[in-house]
């Protein structure tokens, strides 16, 4: 059996950020997840975090997915 993953707060923020994407200003956390955006995205997206700022490796890397899926042709990291 494998055990959950977790990456630190420490671990996973600067990789968003490397991307482009930053905390989402003016909107408040929710019970379980963080709203942050994307540079190139008019609507934000959530980051399911722990009360403690853990993030699910398995949900982080859906988020890269997600985040190289939409970036537009031709779009050049980091950001």
């Amino acid at each position: 059996m494998n055990a959950a993953r977790f990456l630190q707060r420490s671990e996973w923020e600067p990789e968003l950020r490397f991307y482009g994407c930053k905390p989402l200003e003016g909107k408040g956390k929710l019970n379980t997840a963080e709203w942050w955006r994307m540079p190139w995205q008019a609507y934000p997206f959530t980051v399911p975090v722990e009360s403690d700022g853990r993030l699910h490796q398995g949900a982080f890397d859906e988020l890269l997915m997600m985040i190289l899926q939409s970036a537009p042709e031709g779009t050049e990291f980091p950001y």
